[in-house]
């Protein structure tokens, strides 16, 4: 009887103490749970809850974006601390579409928490000396050259980078050039002539047709591709020389006026001649500079001619810088830049394998 009994409370003790462990193992599972890796979504929710209470925070404008950084998100509570990648100086994007805002987390550390590669970085370590590439002129870095490996595909459009300037970097669509990318420079009555031959002045009281345009670029439908939330994000606005110039008497005054906080622009006759190799190409002699240069295209430039109210700067294939009636349709080749901080995926930029960003 008495070693039933021994064996009974042995028993006992022992569902007792593997009770306690499963309980102690629950509690543990349960703590961990809470500090959990964080991910995109857990971000974007954060994210959302943070400007429920901060709406004052959100951007005004249609198409303008600001960000909460990770730090901001743990300080004020809406992110655990002890989450994995909580130090990391991850953020989320919130960009105004109009109606409604879009969410777009960026997590800067991978799986091993080690920071990830921006597509800045990545194209600094490639500048070169020589040939087609990157080049440090000056402090100011140009993809120079007829097939610098320069290509970024963003959504499913085409882009090549044309220079890092300061904090982001400017790029200029080479995709596919349906009708809708062939306007006139402008189309108005000019009194100067009696005939509705344009105004060259890119924008004053009114804007030009191709200011008009530009300004309308992100709300069309291009070649299927829709400028989607996370499209937009990775945009910042960027200053462009509109200056009038007069390559028959060597005045370069491109950047005598400059518009700020734009969008979306197009070339400008400096970016045409920075871009050659070739020795012989200047401003008096852009002829050169269709030569070992691939943003000699056929096309307009954003600068008009000085000399008259009615003619603009156009890229010409084989005869350089030319002017023509701004009347003219031709084609636009839309410039946008995106932000330093933009993430680097994969690709080596060339036609095949463009950059990848996210």
């Amino acid at each position: 009887m008495k070693d039933l009994l021994e064996n009974k409370v042995f028993r006992i003790c022992l569902v007792s103490v593997v009770v306690i462990i499963i309980i102690m193992l629950l509690i543990a599972l349960f703590v961990g749970n809470t500090s959990k890796v964080i991910t995109e979504y857990s971000l974007v929710n954060a994210a959302k809850k943070y400007y429920e209470n901060n709406s004052y925070l959100l951007p005004k404008e249609k198409y303008d974006s600001t960000t909460v950084s990770l730090p901001t998100l743990v300080s004020t509570g809406y992110i655990n601390e002890k989450s994995e990648g909580s130090t990391c100086p991850s953020y989320v994007t919130v960009t105004n579409l109009g109606s409604t805002y879009d969410y777009n987390a960026v997590l800067m550390c991978n799986n091993s928490n080690t920071p990830n590669i921006t597509l800045m970085n990545k194209l600094l370590t490639n500048n070169v000396t020589s040939g087609s590439g990157l080049y440090n002129i000056n402090g100011s870095y140009i993809f120079r050259g007829e097939n610098p490996n320069n290509y970024v595909k963003l959504g499913n459009l085409k882009w090549r980078v044309m220079s890092i300037e300061g904090t982001s970097i400017k790029l200029v669509y080479d995709d596919i050039l349906y009708a809708g990318f062939f306007n006139p420079w402008d189309d108005r009555y000019n009194k100067d002539l009696n005939e509705q031959r344009g105004i060259n002045d890119y924008v004053t009281s009114e804007k030009s047709r191709l200011k008009e345009y530009l300004d309308n670029f992100l709300s069309m439908d291009i070649n299927g591709e829709v400028f989607n939330g996370k499209f937009l994000s990775l945009l910042t606005k960027h200053s462009v020389c509109t200056g009038k110039v007069n390559i028959e008497n060597g005045s370069n005054n491109a950047c005598s006026n400059t518009l700020d906080n734009e969008r979306v622009s197009t070339i400008t006759v400096n970016d045409y001649i920075n871009t050659s190799l070739d020795s012989s190409c200047s401003f008096t002699n852009s002829i050169n500079c269709q030569n070992y240069n691939f943003l000699s295209k056929y096309g307009w430039t954003i600068n008009a001619n000085s000399s008259n109210s009615y003619e603009a700067y156009y890229i010409d294939e084989e005869e350089g810088l030319k002017t023509a009636y701004t009347s003219l349709p031709m084609p636009v080749r839309p410039v946008i830049t995106i932000k330093n901080n933009v993430i680097y995926v994969s690709g080596s930029g060339t036609e095949l394998d463009p950059y990848i960003v996210k």
